[in-house]
C-alpha cells in the first residue's frame, strides 16, 4: 500500500498562521493591560472618584424648563387665585417652588437621567459633568451611581498618578522616610492587618523596588501539577528544617508563577532532586510566563520540525517498528522450536522408562 503524502498547507492557511503570529503578541499584551486596568479601576480609581464625590460643595442642580414641562401634574401643587376659584391641575404653575416632591431619575426625560439627580448636593466632579452635559449612569429609583463617565476615570487617573509621584518624591527625603516608617509602624500594630501587610509589602518590593527584600536568581522546572506536565518555578529558599528532618531529604522552596500575572502563584516545598535548573535569567522566565510560553529564550527555543524532517522521522520510526516486529517473530519461532525439541526429548525419555526388566533379570 502506497504511503499517503503529507498534505501541504495552502496559501490561505499559511496567511492565517502568519496573521495569528502577528496578532497574538498584541492580544496577549492587551489582555494583560486589561487585567491590570480592571484591578486599578475597581480598587483605586473608582475609590478615588467616590472620595471626591464625598465632598459636596455645590448646591443641587436646578431643573430645566424641559424637565419641569415633562413632569406629571401630580408633582406640582395647585395654586389658588385671590378670588378663591381653584385652578385646574392643568393650569398649575410649573416651577421649582411649586413642586410637591423632588422627582426621581426615572421621572425625568431620558436625556436628563444621566445628570445629577435633583435635590442632591454635588461634588466638584458632578458640577463639571452637569455644566458640560456629560452624564453618568444613575439608578432609576435610588439615584445612586452605577456607572461613571469617561471624564471621571480620566480625572481620577491623573489625580491618582500625581499623588503616587508626589508620594514617591516625599518618601525619598528625610521627613518622608520618617513619615512612611511611622505609617508602617502603625499599620503593623493593627490586628489582622499586621499579619498580611508585611508580606504583601515584600512581594510588591520584589517586583517594583530596586532594594529587594526577596532575592532569587535561580530558574528551574518541576513536574507540576501532575506527572508529565512541567512548570517554570523560581527557587526562593532552602525549605523548612522540620520538613527536611521528617523526609530525610534536602528540600528547597519554590515559587510557581501564574500566567499572565506572575505576581499570583503558589509556594511549595519539595525535594531538591525533583527540581531541574534551567539556564535562563529571571527576566527571560518572566517573559515566558507572561506571554503564556510564546516568548521562550533563544537558547531554549525548539524549532518545529520541517516537512522533510517530519518525513525522515516518520520513515525511521517505521523502520524501527518493522525491525522490532521481525525480532519478536524470530523470538516467537525460537521459543516454539525449543518447545518442540523439549517435547520430543520428553517423549523419548518416557519410552525408555517404560522398558522394565523380566524376573530372571532379562529385559
Amino acid at each position: 500500500m502506497a504511503k499517503s503524502k503529507k498534505r501541504k498547507m495552502g496559501p490561505i492557511g499559511r496567511a492565517f498562521i502568519k496573521g495569528v503570529s502577528i496578532l497574538l503578541p498584541a492580544v496577549i499584551t492587551i489582555a494583560i493591560f486589561a487585567w491590570v486596568w480592571d484591578i486599578l479601576r475597581v480598587y483605586v480609581i473608582e475609590l478615588t472618584i467616590q472620595g471626591i464625590d464625598s465632598v459636596k460643595i455645590y448646591e443641587p442642580r436646578a431643573l430645566t424648563k424641559t424637565e419641569l414641562d415633562y413632569l406629571d401634574d401630580s408633582f406640582f401643587v395647585v395654586i389658588v387665585p385671590a378670588n378663591g376659584e381653584a385652578w385646574s391641575s392643568g393650569e398649575a404653575v410649573r416651577n421649582a417652588e411649586s413642586l410637591r416632591r423632588m422627582p426621581r431619575v426615572m421621572d425625568l426625560p431620558a436625556e436628563y437621567q444621566g445628570l445629577t439627580p435633583p435635590g442632591k448636593h454635588r461634588s466638584v466632579l458632578q458640577y463639571i459633568l452637569d455644566e458640560n452635559g456629560w452624564q453618568r449612569n444613575y439608578d432609576p429609583v435610588s439615584g445612586r451611581v452605577v456607572g461613571y463617565n469617561w471624564f471621571d476615570y480620566l480625572l481620577a487617573s491623573v489625580l491618582g498618578l500625581t499623588l503616587v509621584v508626589l508620594l514617591g518624591f516625599l518618601a525619598r527625603n528625610f521627613l518622608g522616610r520618617k513619615f512612611v516608617a511611622l505609617l508602617e509602624w502603625f499599620v503593623t500594630r493593627v490586628p489582622v492587618v499586621r499579619s498580611i501587610y508585611p508580606h504583601a509589602k515584600q512581594l510588591v518590593e520584589f517586583f517594583f523596588s530596586d532594594n529587594k527584600s526577596i532575592e532569587f536568581d535561580t530558574v528551574a522546572v518541576i513536574e507540576y501539577p501532575r506527572h508529565g506536565l512541567w512548570s517554570i518555578v523560581f527557587v526562593t529558599g532552602t525549605g523548612l528544617k522540620t520538613v527536611q528532618e521528617a523526609t530525610g531529604k534536602r528540600m528547597v522552596t519554590v515559587y510557581v508563577p501564574s500566567s499572565p500575572a506572575p505576581m499570583t502563584g503558589y509556594t511549595m516545598i519539595m525535594p531538591a532532586e525533583d527540581v531541574i535548573q534551567v539556564d535562563m535569567t529571571v527576566e527571560e522566565a518572566m517573559k515566558f510566563v507572561v506571554s503564556g510560553g510564546v516568548l521562550p529564550p533563544k537558547d531554549e527555543h525548539v524549532k518545529p520540525a520541517s516537512g522533510a524532517q517530519y518525513a525522515l522521522t516518520h520513515t525511521i520510526n517505521e523502520q524501527v517498528r518493522k525491525r522490532q516486529t521481525t525480532m519478536l517473530r524470530k523470538a516467537e519461532a525460537l521459543r516454539k522450536l525449543e518447545k518442540d525439541v523439549n517435547g520430543a526429548a520428553e517423549t523419548v525419555l518416557e519410552a525408555e522408562t517404560r522398558e522394565v526388566e523380566t524376573p530372571d533379570g532379562k529385559k
